[in-house]
């Protein structure tokens, strides 16, 4: 066999290994993209349901409290109830900061100097 036979043979085995290669190369990275994507939507399938379980939670939560607002049966409820007067105090302070006065009708807030409430049409007392 001559040197150029030899440097031809050589040159295609050489090429056919490589495009094996690629084609091993393209089975794997097939394969790991799938199981990227797998792992993404079993993620996002998870989250999906621990947010709904989350919700659940709050609206049962949320249910509860009503149910047993007057009772002191939890500490919780009392800090709830506690915490509610607050924001309500801090939301009146906030009205008053802004220049707004509160409807005696319905409890909306109105800017001062207005002569009705926008939201129910009561008459504002000047």
């Amino acid at each position: 066999m001559s040197f150029f036979e030899n440097l031809g043979a050589t040159l295609g085995n050489a090429a056919g290994n490589a495009i094996e290669k690629g084609k091993e190369f393209k089975d794997v990275a097939l394969d790991k993209g799938k199981e990227l994507k797998d792992v993404a939507t079993l993620k996002t399938q998870i989250s999906t349901a621990q947010s709904n379980v989350a919700k659940l939670y709050k609206e049962l939560g949320e249910k509860f409290f009503e149910d047993n607002k007057d009772a002191d049966t939890y500490p919780e409820i009392s800090a709830i109830r506690d915490a509610l007067v607050s924001i309500k105090e801090l939301e009146d302070k906030l009205m008053i900061a802004q220049g707004m006065t509160k409807c005696p009708t319905c409890g909306a807030p109105v800017e001062k100097g207005s002569q009705f409430c926008s939201k129910c049409g009561a008459s504002i007392e000047q």
